[in-house]
């Protein structure tokens, strides 16, 4: 069930791009979760983008919206879920999807860096309720963790 928090540079992208970069994000982080192509688990992969003010971002203390399209993330995931290869793989898609949604090519620099954020066992409460990662693996049916959802009780 991804959670992924996108702050982008000013100007980085247009409306569309945004909702380009929305599903490009998406789709790196059900990959790298295993999450199915199905409605009821994709509807839980949650991207939420803020775009930085066009004094909100620095490179060498020096403004650097205009040099390049930032897309900094933080993607919290319950621990258990990403291991290294999923964690390399996502941060390849994460870089592509980023291109991809800038479309135009402006001369700008497309950098991205992210924080994977692997929140404990008992520590994420969704709809009034604590999460464990069994009921988690059910409900975000984690292909790659079926035998842990399948011990749900």
């Amino acid at each position: 069930m991804p959670l992924i928090h996108a702050l982008v540079t000013h100007r980085a992208f247009d409306a569309d791009g945004k909702a380009r970069l929305a599903r490009g994000l998406t789709e790196a982080a059900c990959r790298a979760e295993s999450v199915p192509h199905l409605p009821a688990p994709r509807a839980r992969a949650l991207v939420m983008i803020e775009e930085l003010p066009a004094d909100g971002f620095y490179s060498a203390g020096l403004p650097a919206h205009e040099a390049m399209r930032g897309v900094f993330l933080t993607w919290k995931v319950s621990t258990g879920v990403l291991d290294g290869a999923r964690k390399a793989q996502f941060a390849r898609d994460i870089q592509t999807a980023a291109e991809d949604a800038a479309a135009s090519d402006d001369g700008r620099l497309v950098v991205t860096s992210a924080v994977v954020e692997e929140i404990a066992e008992g520590q994420w409460a969704q709809t009034g309720k604590i999460r464990r990662l069994p009921e988690v693996a059910a409900i975000a049916a984690f292909e790659h963790l079926s035998p842990i959802a399948a011990r749900k009780g």
